[in-house]
């Protein structure tokens, strides 16, 4: 059994992952944001430099979405008292529902979703590659909105939860 301080520590590392990885999506989002939502037209006109925006992009994407639901949440749940071990995700994301911790449950699956989408590279497929990125474009949004939520939502927790370091 971890004791409080383990459990912090954990979720306190959570949240500093994913913080590392919304920035970084961030600034990629920032670079690239212009050309959205993309056309054939648009995307063959990408510059390398342009593309490896839209690579780091994916990359932080998808990183966030695996260190939320397999680190920051559980943790999270775990922290707040929640069984979690043993328990299929569906019930962890229905209870991070319940506690409006995130907003929706099928928005996560939805993330989820796309992140394997973006994930799987088809060069020789524009129009699915840009279809991919034009979703990933839309699930941004909806990712950075669950992603303020759960800061918010953890920053409202009692001083120990946002670290010992605090005082």
């Amino acid at each position: 059994m971890q004791s409080p301080s383990e459990i912090n520590d954990k979720l306190n590392e959570a949240l500093q992952l994913c913080t590392i990885h919304c920035q970084r999506m961030s600034f990629a989002w920032s670079k690239v944001e212009k050309y959205f939502p993309l056309d054939t037209e648009k995307y063959s006109h990408l510059l390398p430099e342009e593309l490896s925006f839209i690579d780091q992009l994916i990359f932080r994407f998808s990183k966030l979405q695996d260190s939320m639901g397999g680190k920051l949440f559980p943790t999270l749940l775990h922290y707040l008292g929640e069984e979690v071990k043993g328990k299929p995700f569906i019930d962890q994301l229905a209870k991070l529902e319940e506690l409006n911790i995130i907003p929706s449950g099928t928005d996560w699956l939805l993330l989820r979703e796309t992140r394997n989408i973006v994930t799987h590279e088809y060069p020789f497929i524009t129009e699915e590659v840009i279809q991919g990125l034009n979703l990933l474009n839309k699930h941004y949004r909806l990712i950075m909105a669950i992603w303020r939520q759960v800061e918010n939502y953890i920053s409202l927790l009692p001083p120990f939860a946002k670290g010992l370091s605090r005082s």
